[in-house]
């Protein structure tokens, strides 16, 4: 029987450690809420000491924050509209890249739904945000840059449906492509709704 060799520490910059720490947490938010996550074991798994990591993130708290924020970020990432194309080639873009981003991670974003849930009023904050983010994206790229409250509201109320939808729907239901043509119907009878309402 051999002997298990020791872990070896290694240094890294702040900068790169805080990358590190963020990452195992986003690992380890594939298996429970964020709130149940242990401190010690992602300093364990860094191979760091409970106070180090708390000289990256001064409280619990901030971790889970910036965690948070780590996803949402890859999620803004990748819902993008194309720079070039008509409104409507733009907004499909950004419909393509948040399905096919939750589709792709599912177990990853339920956790992160997960983790809005238990209240934190920061982590819903860092929600609140993305989600404004995403609102705003979908409104520029329909050419819309100074839409009205119940416009606005209407956009983030389509943005729950979609989120809802990329998240429980399966092949056996529908194809990601006809989702995201779904999603983009549904979408512009609410532009147009507010088009005529202009008119």
């Amino acid at each position: 029987m051999t002997a298990t060799a020791p872990q070896v520490r290694v240094r890294l910059k702040p900068e790169e450690r805080r990358t590190q720490l963020i990452g195992i947490g986003l690992r380890l938010l594939t298996t429970r809420p964020i709130h149940e996550m242990s401190i010690d074991e992602v300093a364990a798994e860094a191979g760091i000491s409970r106070s180090l990591l708390f000289r990256y993130f001064p409280t619990k708290r901030d971790y889970y924050v910036a965690v948070v924020e780590a996803a949402g970020r890859r999620l803004l990432r990748h819902a993008k509209a194309p720079e070039e194309g008509s409104p409507a080639e733009r907004v499909r873009g950004i419909v393509e890249g948040f399905v096919s981003f939750i589709q792709r991670r599912k177990v990853n974003y339920v956790a992160l739904v997960r983790a809005g849930a238990g209240g934190d009023e920061r982590v819903l904050e860092v929600f609140e945000d993305n989600r404004r983010t995403l609102a705003d994206r979908v409104l520029d790229a329909a050419g819309v840059p100074d839409p009205a409250p119940l416009h606005r509201l209407a956009v983030l109320g389509w943005l729950a449906m979609a989120e809802e939808m990329a998240i429980g729907a399966t092949d056996e239901v529908v194809t990601t492509a006809d989702l995201v043509d779904l999603l983009v119907g549904s979408l512009e009878q609410v532009m147009d709704r507010f088009t005529d309402r202009d008119r």
